[in-house]
């Protein structure tokens, strides 16, 4: 293939921070569209939505809460993990950023925008699992739908943001990127408590924001910023990792 049909081979040395964020995100973005991405998406709908249909079956009463209870505490954070490994091709984030890189873009910008495309990508895709399993368990009696797919929709968004924070800034340590997997269990182990050490992961947040226990008594509004800064800082961190 000619250079005239790679942009990014058209790049100076010392190209703009802008342009080597935009071809790491577009790069991002078309590895998140392939198959694999497609295939387990359709799984994790599919558990999402009899999650939701399971919980309306044993009793109408809180089902929707349970059922969102289930999908933020196992399909959100394993599917965000399954985005953060095709996002970075299966390797090391800074050896996933060299295929731009190469031509002349700073590693740190392109790793950056690799970043930037899985919180996005764990924001939307989280929010439609929560409003699945919303959609899924709710009944007649149930307070409307809008409201409730509206309400869990940003949780999510939130929650899934700040997991594909996490594990973009786990994948700059260890071979092929498999420190992603640390934050990931971590958060298994730990997510559900309420101290210190559960305050710095999204399981914990987002369960203060559905309505449980706070880690640390943080109120509603904390947990949420607390999740803004993991998708708004954990990236950036990453990306100062993989610098030149």
């Amino acid at each position: 293939m000619t250079s005239q049909h790679r942009p990014e081979a058209t790049l100076p040395r010392g190209a703009s921070a802008f342009a080597g964020i935009s071809l790491g995100a577009a790069m991002g973005a078309r590895r998140l569209m392939g198959r694999g991405v497609v295939l387990t998406a359709s799984l994790a709908l599919a558990l999402a939505l009899a999650g939701g249909i399971i919980e309306r079956r044993v009793t109408t009463a809180a089902a929707v809460d349970r059922s969102l209870a289930a999908t933020f505490r196992i399909v959100v954070p394993l599917f965000c993990f399954a985005l953060a490994a095709r996002a970075c091709d299966r390797s090391k984030l800074r050896d996933a950023a060299w295929p731009v890189a190469r031509y002349g873009a700073s590693r740190r910008d392109v790793a950056l925008g690799i970043g930037v495309a899985l919180v996005i990508a764990s924001a939307v895709s989280s929010a439609l699992l929560a409003i699945v399993a919303v959609a899924s368990a709710q009944s007649a009696a149930a307070p409307p739908f809008a409201r409730d797919a509206f309400t869990s929709g940003w949780i999510g968004a939130l929650a899934g943001a700040a997991y594909g924070g996490w594990f973009a800034f786990g994948a700059t340590f260890l071979e092929r990127g498999r420190g992603r997997v640390v934050p990931l269990v971590l958060d298994f182990l730990f997510g559900s408590g309420a101290g210190l050490f559960a305050a710095l992961l999204p399981r914990a947040h987002g369960r203060n924001l559905l309505g449980g226990e706070g880690p640390l008594g943080l109120s509603q509004p904390q947990s949420s910023v607390a999740l803004l800064l993991m998708a708004m800082l954990l990236p950036v961190f990453a990306a100062l990792r993989c610098r030149e």
